[in-house]
């Protein structure tokens, strides 16, 4: 006489996947419960060459989905230019009378705020009170201004302007064009000569903008800059234009 059985009453022996496949699978479901649009983020301060000493410049540095991010800067005494960006870099000044300050940033994505960061700051006394101070009413301007390019190391312009105030003999101007950064012309560290009529020019690599300088000695110019230095200290006067015909 045969029995029927039903298959709910089978015992199945378990499911076995060979190791390679069975690790795998765990590394996908590890990755599925993490939180893909998770940002970190962690600030570094420091003082490139030129800066005013009582200057920082404050970088984020992100991890996690950057596109579409906001930058809020902020500060408890001193102030940060500017005070909201689309890129990680902001530059803090000391406020009047204080030596140590915290930095923070906020990450925004539209209207969520996906991170934030700060960082402590201290200001230094010796190379502040070490530093030049700058010339009153310096002024310098660009007068023929090179056209906007994308640039590149075959391209040639002229660029030449003035400079009001009083002018040191040791005082020089330096130049740089913008290209995906800002970059030293036409050569690295040079430095150009001011006229006694107050005058200076010189040939360029062109950009889409153009920045000069009226610097002192002890001012070391990097060959290439994300953020252009302010004036304080070594950097006695500056101006930025876009090239001509934008």
């Amino acid at each position: 006489m045969s029995r029927s059985i039903s298959a709910a009453t089978v015992a199945r022996p378990p499911l076995r996947l060979p190791r390679s496949i069975a690790a795998s699978l765990l590394a996908l479901g590890a990755l599925s419960c993490a939180n893909s649009d998770s940002v970190r983020v962690q600030l570094q301060a420091y003082s490139p060459p030129g800066f005013d000493a009582r200057r920082m410049e404050i970088r984020a540095q992100v991890a996690g989905p950057i596109a579409g991010l906001r930058y809020k800067w902020f500060s408890v005494n001193g102030a940060t230019d500017p005070p909201e960006s689309a890129e990680p870099v902001s530059v803090f000044t000391f406020g009047d009378g204080t030596t140590r300050d915290r930095v923070s940033v906020e990450l925004w994505r539209g209207n969520e705020r996906v991170a934030y960061g700060d960082v402590d700051v201290k200001l230094d006394e010796a190379r502040a009170l070490a530093a030049p101070q700058a010339a009153p009413s310096m002024t310098i301007a660009i007068t023929t201004v090179p056209p906007y390019d994308a640039g590149g190391p075959d391209t040639r312009a002229d660029i030449a302007g003035n400079v009001k105030g009083p002018v040191a003999p040791t005082d020089r101007v330096v130049i740089y064009a913008r290209a995906d950064v800002w970059y030293i012309q036409p050569t690295p560290n040079a430095r150009h000569l001011i006229g006694a009529d107050g005058t200076w020019g010189s040939w360029t690599h062109t950009g889409t903008s153009y920045a000069v300088f009226v610097v002192r000695p002890g001012f070391d110019p990097l060959p290439r800059y994300d953020v252009l230095p302010q004036v304080g200290g070594y950097v006695v006067a500056r101006t930025v234009v876009e090239g001509r015909g934008r």
